[in-house]
């Protein structure tokens, strides 16, 4: 059950199989994304090649259809109303042009103005004489004199389907005197046949449609001729192809199949052309290309989760072994041992930082030991008597030499005893108080008259408070005879008075370090701030006389990438350099060592301008006298530290620095108008912990100055500094 458990939750398991999921969704998104995208490219790719092959076809069969009307038309004017009069030299007319004849396969008819037919060519038995006035293309034309193509249909006398093409056949003014037509039979060979005679593709095919009278006029499927277009409503893609949509879009054709269609229009008439393709033609590349992807997302699947399982195995194999070492550890007979480091990888930081933690533990424990031992010697070298009782039957349990001493006993004898042997005064009280302590666990402190083994009554100041130990819970009563306590103030007292010459001594040690520490960090900063001036400096400096001498050879190009590589190395060089400019008069501003600290004030006036948008007015009565660099220093760093905590908790945008002279001291004073603070708690720690304003006062003190802070909330704040002039003047020795 147990190894159940561990292989449910195992993390070998969980990874390999996180792993797998992650990365079969990025496999699945994959092939999800890439199908999405090809067929959007193959669909536009088709749609491109679909509708440029679909212009040439359309321009074809404009052509083909220009050409006829333009020989109709032609042959119509050349027809006079005297041939009109004469069938036979109209018939003989039309027989002597061959090449007009090919253009219509059933032949070419002449008509007079009441629709009869008077002459046709080739001659076929029971056309002529027949009244075409029924047809709308040729009333249309011999009504209103212009040339119109004929509505597909079955021919009356042919029985077969065509469409004709008819000129108007007018006089010397332009009177409509007859018509002339030429018939296309569709059944036979003609020029639409490029379109029937060819598949689009290997499913796919034409289409010729008449929009006006919602026919189709030819097709690649012979069956389709002359059948009738959907009606409006019933197919979404025949609607926008009425309404002139020519361009391409996958939609159900009238058979309920899908296709990827495109259309053109051809100008000489009201038709258009379409191709169609079906989509499981069209887009069959995508689908074995999905079939592919599967079938290598499976295959990866696979072989990632052969080599995770076997990567993973061999990586948590010392993980493993150190589980199996700990579990056999785990046993109480064993011994903590260190594991063993196989890897300096995750894992084997984990084990070191085992066996790390098995040392520290190690550690804790022969501290804990010498603390136990350490307290049980303390226990029996007390002064005061110490008893450990049962409060359930109130025997003793425990006594140190001491309490021995007090009462006369031995510990043996006291072991025997309970501790209501022991009391001298009512003994119900006292089990009540110890009843207290134990259910309100709060210690008892007061006296009692206790009983030694003569059986005299000695008074005695008991201490007792509920402890445990080994799992009980026990009364510590602590005895101490008060003929030993006045002995014991006494020694207290002398310690005490001992105690604060030291913290004293102590105190002014701290004082004299804390200045020494600081004096020792400004000289720092100015070594520092000068190695970073002196030696930094001129490296990069050099560096930068370096990178602007260097000569690139090689080509234009090359070098043109090289020389911008050379500048950019040339501006971090500048930044660089200008940074190290900066952070040394950070460190050591040189104007306080060249100018005094006046100047050096001033300047800081700028910086506190420029950094925290602070005001600073500096005031100085007249020349200052000469300081020692390591004063002036420690002043200006005084005065910059009060300044921020102007600029952060004064909300104020101005404070004022004054240094000037008062007889035998240097007054140096910090004031601004902001919110202010309680003056009376300047010297207890910040919110952040700090001791800024107590640092302040320490160094001012070492040198014998004295600082004095005066401020309210709501009334801002003045802090003054008076130091003697003969310390400021005073050189120590280098």
């Amino acid at each position: 059950m147990a190894e159940a458990g561990r292989a449910r939750y195992s993390l070998r398991r969980r990874i390999i199989v996180s792993t797998l999921l992650i990365f079969l969704a990025s496999i699945w998104a994959l092939s999800y994304y890439a199908s999405r995208m090809l067929r959007e490219d193959m669909e536009r790719l088709l749609a491109d090649q679909q509708s440029s092959t679909l212009s040439y076809v359309a321009a074809e069969l404009n052509h083909a259809l220009e050409e006829r009307v333009i020989a109709l038309e032609e042959v119509a004017r050349s027809i006079t109303p005297s041939m009109l009069s004469h069938p036979d030299t109209l018939q003989q007319f039309l027989e002597y042009r061959p090449v007009f004849q090919d253009m219509f396969n059933s032949g070419v008819i002449a008509v007079s103005l009441d629709g009869t037919a008077i002459a046709d060519v080739p001659v076929v038995a029971g056309r002529r004489g027949t009244n075409y006035a029924s047809n709308a293309a040729t009333r249309t034309t011999l009504t209103k004199g212009k040339t119109v193509i004929g509505r597909p249909l079955v021919g009356r006398v042919l029985k077969q389907p065509l469409f004709n093409i008819n000129a108007p056949i007018v006089d010397a003014r332009g009177k409509v005197i007859g018509a002339l037509f030429g018939v296309i039979n569709l059944a036979k060979s003609n020029f639409l046949d490029r379109i029937g005679e060819h598949r689009y593709g290997k499913s796919g095919g034409y289409l010729v449609m008449d929009l006006e009278n919602d026919l189709i006029v030819t097709a690649t499927d012979k069956t389709r001729v002359l059948q009738t277009l959907p009606a409006p409503g019933t197919n979404e893609m025949m609607d926008r192809r009425r309404l002139g949509f020519v361009g391409s879009a996958v939609s159900v054709n009238s058979l309920g199949e899908e296709v990827l269609s495109s259309a053109s229009r051809i100008p000489a008439s009201n038709w258009m052309v379409v191709a169609a393709l079906p989509t499981k033609e069209a887009f069959a590349p995508i689908r074995d290309m999905q079939r592919r992807i599967m079938l290598a997302a499976f295959l990866l699947t696979l072989i990632a989760g052969a080599l995770s399982w076997w990567l993973l195995r061999r990586l948590f194999a010392p993980l493993l072994a150190a589980v199996e070492s700990l579990a056999r550890m785990s046993v109480a007979s064993n011994p903590l041992q260190p594991l063993p480091l196989v890897k300096h990888d995750e894992i084997g930081q984990l084990v070191g930082g085992f066996n790390q933690l098995l040392a520290t533990l190690g550690q804790h424990e022969a501290q804990l030991k010498t603390e136990r031992d350490f307290f049980s010697a303390v226990l029996h070298q007390s002064s005061d008597g110490v008893l450990l009782f049962d409060p359930d039957d109130f025997s003793i349990r425990e006594a140190n030499p001491s309490v021995c001493h007090i009462l006369g006993y031995t510990r043996d004898e006291l072991l025997a005893l309970k501790y209501s042997d022991l009391l001298a005064e009512d003994r119900e009280i006292a089990m009540e108080n110890v009843q207290r302590i134990r259910h309100g666990k709060t210690p008892f402190i007061g006296e009692r008259q206790f009983r030694n083994k003569d059986g005299a009554a000695i008074a005695v100041e008991v201490s007792a408070s509920l402890v445990e130990t080994g799992g009980r819970q026990l009364i510590m009563g602590s005895l101490r005879d008060r003929r030993e306590r006045k002995r014991t103030e006494a020694e207290l007292q002398r310690h005490r008075e001992h105690l604060e010459e030291i913290v004293v001594e102590r105190t002014a040690q701290l004082r004299r370090l804390a200045t020494e520490l600081t004096i020792a960090e400004e000289r720092e900063r100015r070594s520092i701030a000068q190695d970073l001036h002196d030696d930094l400096g001129q490296i990069l400096s050099i560096i930068k006389l370096r990178l602007t001498s260097l000569n690139i050879p090689g080509g234009k190009e090359w070098a043109g990438d090289l020389m911008q590589q050379v500048l950019h190395i040339e501006g971090m060089v500048d930044q660089a350099n200008r940074s190290v400019h900066s952070l040394s008069i950070q460190l050591s501003p040189p104007m306080l060592s060249e100018s005094g600290l006046v100047p050096a004030l001033e300047w800081l006036s700028e910086e506190m301008l420029h950094n925290f948008d602070l005001i600073i007015r500096i005031y100085c009565d007249g020349p200052l006298p000469s300081l020692d660099d390591t004063l002036n220093s420690l002043l200006f760093r005084i005065v910059r530290e009060l300044l921020i905590n102007v600029s952060k908790h004064a909300m104020v945008g101005a404070a004022e620095v004054s240094v000037v002279t008062d007889g035998d001291n240097l007054v140096l004073t910090v004031s601004d108008d902001g919110v202010g603070f309680d003056g009376k708690r300047w010297l207890a720690p910040s919110a952040d912990g700090g001791y800024g304003l107590f640092s302040v006062r320490e160094r001012v003190t070492y040198f014998g100055g004295d600082m004095q802070i005066d401020s309210q909330p709501g009334h801002g704040t003045m802090v003054v500094m008076t130091l003697p002039l003969d310390t400021v003047k005073r050189r120590p020795v280098r």
